[in-house]
């Protein structure tokens, strides 16, 4: 139950990270609630299972090479799709405990938590598109977003 109660602690203190930390945050969260729901019983819903592992891991790094203003939102998808997908597992995990009575409202729980953090990380995805129209005018400006 510690694993557990440490990732919700990070869930909330990553709530600042910009949209490439999220993304690997959220991967983490999502493969890592996964391994604590499968050890508890619960069974994997995706037919891809493991092999979701490399495949997170290359979406982000081609997520990284993109330019900005689509790097930020494709991030900022995947993130936000991940953080979905670990909120449900989350929720399944606790709906074990009273024998799973209520998990089939964790894919509620995690599309609410998935669109949550899409909504939330709009202004920064703006930017970001805005800061990539103007670089076409001038390629030597830097952007920098804070919150």
């Amino acid at each position: 139950m510690k694993p557990l109660v440490a990732l919700l602690l990070a869930f909330c203190l990553t709530a600042q990270a910009g949209p490439a930390e999220q993304a690997q945050q959220s991967a983490a969260a999502d493969v890592v609630t996964t391994g604590v729901g499968l050890a508890l019983g619960a069974a994997e819903a995706n037919p891809l299972g493991l092999a979701l592992i490399p495949l997170k891991w290359g979406i982000l790094e081609y997520a990284g090479r993109l330019p900005d203003g689509e790097k930020q939102t494709v991030q900022s998808a995947v993130g936000s799709f991940w953080l979905g997908a670990a909120a449900n597992n989350i929720c399944v995990i606790f709906s074990l405990l009273p024998g799973g009575t209520f998990a089939p409202l964790c894919a509620a729980a995690g599309v609410a938590v998935a669109l949550q953090r899409w909504n939330a990380g709009a202004d920064e995805r703006e930017f970001w598109a805005l800061c990539a129209r103007e670089r076409v005018k001038n390629p030597k400006m830097t952007c920098e977003f804070t919150a």
